[in-house]
């Protein structure tokens, strides 16, 4: 029986029910860190507009829960039921038995009828897991933490992580080694989660043969979230009106598996016939246009910077509203995802749905992305040659960028489908409840 249109009638009058759906999430989302006054990351931005739409819609009661502040939180905002369970970080990366008093709040509050795992990165619903096991469980996964934690110094040997390491990263133990070992430590945990929850949702063959290979009898669906509000509104780019010869980059350069440090050597090539042209890379801090390093592996990107003498080919920028990273993509001539390892990056869906002109490893789940010399272009992760070509070749050809640009728009229109995301969400969910 359909969820949403459960009913029964009570004195000729006709009652209807709403599945209670509870999601457990990685992340503080938009709408209660406004409420409460915190601050929010960057990361999970995919969420936003799916919470919002299926909390909206017909038949569906949602609650959202996350590991944020020094105090169990119980409110709702709009049509959402938030809970937060007191913790940071560290409570999310290092498994606490103890946090189950919270979820035991939670199940005693909310009662729900589906939970929604979002993620295998973090341990904080493994003791949920764990307790409530008749619970009928859904798993989203986003990254896939035993192939990135392989791919976590993005190919740069050992020896350059020790000679670059930060006092801070010493003292603290919390470097690109120590991030590597822990991720590797968490893999258990990604695969429990995998094993023991029956239904799956994702948006690549990669992560649904990822889990399949974990769990055989996993029941996997495709599900595509939605992009951030502000990408359904904004214009498309148009070549007249972008600033020749830009790239952005995102956040290639905070951390080695994003594959900033391949970038740089395609940077050198391009210069060579492009002296004007200009990479643009997000960072953390900021002066001028030169990132302040907070890592050893900035502080090595940095110096390759100098070594090579791409000094006036590359600005460094602050984080960016939605907003300003739309205008950041606007304004540039190609956008470039260089990661060693990728299921299916925001920032390469979010470029096409904008219609610039995008280049991406041959990596993960993005070979499913984009369609090579139709959509935009794919490279093999350490090719930096090949890359600097494929840049090259856009700059030189309008008609080819514009190719480029009208086909990666029409695909991914397809999977940013605000409406038929919801109902694709939804009739998983009433798949889930019609199972016994």
């Amino acid at each position: 029986m359909n969820y949403a249109s459960r009913a029964g009638v009570c004195g000729g009058k006709k009652e209807s029910f709403k599945l209670r759906v509870l999601w457990i999430v990685n992340m503080l989302l938009p709408e209660i860190a406004q409420h409460l006054g915190r601050k929010t990351g960057t990361s999970g931005t995919w969420l936003v507009d799916l919470s919002k739409r299926l909390s909206e819609s017909e038949g569906v009661e949602l609650a959202v829960a996350c590991v944020n502040g020094n105090e169990f939180i119980d409110e709702k905002v709009g049509n959402i039921r938030y809970f937060c369970i007191p913790g940071n970080g560290k409570t999310m990366m290092f498994y606490h038995p103890e946090i189950v008093k919270y979820w035991d709040i939670i199940e005693e509050r909310f009662n729900p009828e589906i939970v929604h795992f979002h993620g295998t990165e973090y341990t904080h619903g493994i003791s949920y897991l764990r307790k409530y096991k008749d619970k009928k469980k859904l798993l989203t996964i986003q990254g896939v933490i035993e192939k990135t934690s392989a791919n976590h110094w993005g190919g740069l040997p050992l020896k350059v992580l020790f000679s670059y390491r930060t006092l801070k990263e010493c003292i603290r133990f919390n470097g690109m080694i120590e991030r590597k070992i822990l991720a590797r430590r968490n893999v258990k945990f990604e695969r429990e989660y995998i094993k023991d929850i029956p239904y799956g949702t994702g948006r690549t063959d990669w992560d649904k043969f990822y889990m399949q290979s974990v769990n055989p009898d996993m029941q996997y669906f495709r599900c595509n979230y939605n992009l951030r509000e502000e990408f359904y509104s904004a214009e498309k780019w148009k070549k007249s009106e972008c600033e020749p010869y830009r790239v952005y980059v995102s956040t290639s350069a905070q951390v080695p598996m994003k594959g900033g440090h391949i970038v740089l050597k395609a940077i050198k090539l391009v210069k060579e016939k492009y002296p004007q042209a200009k990479f643009v890379f997000l960072a953390g801090k900021v002066r001028g246009s030169m990132m302040v390093p907070q890592s050893g592996y900035q502080k090595y990107i940095l110096s390759q910077i100098k070594k090579l003498g791409i000094e006036s080919n590359v600005e460094f920028i602050p984080p960016q509203s939605t907003n300003g990273v739309i205008d950041i993509m606007l304004g540039s001539n190609v956008v470039v995802v260089p990661s060693a390892i990728e299921n299916a990056s925001a920032t390469l869906r979010e470029a096409m749905h904008l219609g610039i002109p995008c280049i991406a490893s041959f990596r993960g789940g993005m070979p499913e992305l984009i369609e090579d010399s139709r959509s935009g272009f794919l490279y093999d992760y350490t090719e930096s040659e090949y890359l600097a070509g494929r840049i090259m070749e856009i700059f030189s050809d309008d008609d080819l960028a514009q190719r480029l640009s009208d086909n990666a728009i029409k695909a991914a229109e397809v999977w940013h489908d605000r409406e038929k995301n919801v109902k694709d969400m939804k009739a998983v969910y009433d798949l889930i409840m019609a199972q016994e």
